[in-house]
């Protein structure tokens, strides 16, 4: 299925979806992906976001996917206006809402995995 990216930073059930997609298959790395949500939290300009991710990748091949489609984002936020517009403002907030939602999908799913009855629905 391809994605636009631009979709999922304008579109919540875009957003949601591919979250869920992507916290499914990196479940077995949420740690790791919790560091992608702060690397980008702690970035207010996205400097360093896209080397920082792709080293994660490198030492943690189970994240590529998530990585490249971070690294599209990223670059979607950064063509929606200069830093500290409005514009690249909530298209960063979007981001980290995506990232969120991908820990807390990862989570959920890991969970799931392991049996835990109290996250059964």
């Amino acid at each position: 299925m391809k994605v636009e990216f631009g979709k999922i930073l304008d579109d919540p059930a875009t957003l949601e979806r591919e979250a869920e997609r992507l916290g499914r298959r990196v479940c077995e790395k949420e740690r790791q992906v919790r560091m992608m949500y702060e690397t980008v939290l702690k970035s207010p300009d996205l400097a360093m976001v896209k080397p920082r991710l792709k080293y994660q990748a490198a030492r943690h091949k189970d994240l590529i996917s998530l990585v490249n489609v971070v690294d599209k984002l990223v670059d979607e936020v950064r063509k929606r206006g200069p830093v500290g517009s409005e514009e690249f403002e909530t298209a960063r907030e979007r981001l980290l809402n995506f990232l969120e939602a991908v820990v807390a999908y990862a989570r959920y799913y890991r969970a799931q995995e392991r049996g835990y009855e109290r996250w059964s629905l």
